[in-house]
């Protein structure tokens, strides 16, 4: 296992007027090449749960364990742990402050010691993973760039460290639909040809739910569910709904239809798939139609 909580309950501001717990009872196993989608409401706890993936939040009580090491255990070599463990906060690119994208990039490898020849290999790997040519960008101020080139090259200044799991935390928010479709892109790129274990926090499921393996359902600092998108929009949708959270559009429609009398499969992640059932499903009807006449 790669991360795993056991009983973890996280509260703010401890013991004080405006106490608040943000975390409650939260047991996770996280296995290495998985790839997550964490979503609900803002402020229901998915900020505060993945900071305690590599330490920067430590429990109130429970236990973390990161390649199983207890991470708040006295003595454990964090740096050790956050080179593994990469996170990349909402708006990184507020976080931006070198004056070229090479340098942005080379901070973390300059940090871990690297020979200059190995600095400059992880800032080609690393833009090239974010589809951004060295030639083009590694001497350019990277506050010349677009939103969306900003965010992919905050991302890659991650990835120069070479985690074995990476945390983004609304990685499309306020981007515009092209910025929003080639970030999570390469972010499904990245996972797919390196293998990375990666969570990717939304309160949207309309795009991240077709590209994950495994959904996490966060509400009121708890997981109330874990499996599967399609497992979880074909059993749960109206458990989903309860809580306030909208399924995507194609999921809301099939939902619609099987409401209204319709024996579709509410599952689906896209528009074919849907087509698919439709015509399937009207198919069936046409057949017992046909026996209909027969009799």
């Amino acid at each position: 296992m790669f991360i795993r909580l056991e009983n973890v309950y996280y509260t703010y501001n401890l013991h004080m007027p405006f106490e608040t717990k943000a975390l409650k009872n939260i047991n996770l196993d996280i296995k290495k090449g998985e790839f997550i989608g964490l979503i609900g409401h803002t402020g229901c706890g998915k900020t505060t749960l993945i900071q305690h993936f590599n330490g920067l939040l430590t429990p109130t009580s429970g236990k973390v364990y990161v390649e199983e090491m207890d991470i708040s255990k006295k003595g454990i070599d964090l740096k050790l742990i956050r080179q593994k463990v990469g996170l990349v906060f909402q708006y990184p690119e507020n976080q931006i402050f070198e004056e070229t994208i090479f340098q942005e990039i080379a901070f973390g490898p300059k940090k871990l010691g690297l020979p200059k020849d190995e600095i400059e290999k992880r800032v080609r790997e690393a833009l090239k993973m974010v589809d951004l040519d060295y030639n083009l960008y590694a001497e350019r101020s990277p506050f010349t760039l677009s939103g969306g080139e900003m965010r992919r090259v905050a991302l890659a200044s991650i990835l120069s460290i070479r985690p074995k799991m990476l945390i983004l935390d609304e990685p499309t928010a306020n981007l515009d639909p092209q910025g929003r479709n080639k970030i999570l892109s390469e972010i499904k790129a990245i996972h797919d040809n390196f293998g990375i274990t990666v969570v990717l926090v939304s309160h949207n499921m309309e795009k991240v739910a077709e590209m994950v393996d495994r959904l996490l359902v966060m509400n009121k600092g708890e997981i109330i569910m874990d499996g599967p998108p399609r497992e979880i929009f074909a059993k749960r949708a109206n458990d989903l709904l309860k809580v306030g959270l909208g399924l995507p559009q194609v999921t809301q429609c099939m939902y619609e239809l099987k409401i209204r009398g319709k024996d579709l499969y509410t599952g689906v992640l896209n528009v074919n798939e849907a087509e698919k059932e439709i015509l399937n499903n009207i198919k069936k009807l046409n057949s017992q139609l046909k026996k209909y006449e027969r009799l």
